[in-house]
């Protein structure tokens, strides 16, 4: 078994791209319109939601364009592998990207949250 993709919600398309695709990095493969039909079936939304699928190397993405958001606290996220947490971190300066740092005794976690507050665990390969 293997992961095909994950599913987030963000509330603004111009602010997914920048996330996803200027500062991660991703390149958008596919927008997709889900007709309200079928997100009533599936997602109990009674609404046509856009759906833009962002892609890398052993990622793919799919950015659900809505204003509903989950309650918090939300702890759902997904995790990437960077060749560079120190680039990335820099990077995300430039992004205005909230990056969250949780230290526990010997231990460092890395976070990034996109600019709808989608966590996304960030570690360094190997």
């Amino acid at each position: 078994m293997e992961l095909n993709h994950v599913g987030i919600i963000n509330k603004n398309e111009e602010q997914a791209l920048k996330f996803y695709v200027d500062f991660l990095g991703l390149k958008k493969t596919r927008e997709i319109l889900l007709p309200s039909e079928l997100s009533q079936q599936l997602f109990s939304v009674d609404k046509e939601i856009k759906v833009l699928v962002v892609e890398g190397e052993g990622i793919k993405i799919e950015v659900f364009v809505s204003d509903f958001q989950p309650e918090n606290p939300n702890f759902t996220h997904f995790a990437i592998m960077v060749d560079s947490l120190s680039n990335l971190t820099g990077k995300a300066k430039q992004f205005d990207a909230n990056v969250i740092i949780g230290k526990y005794k010997d231990k460092t976690v890395y976070f990034l949250k996109d600019f709808s507050g989608n966590l996304i665990e960030v570690k360094q390969k190997p």
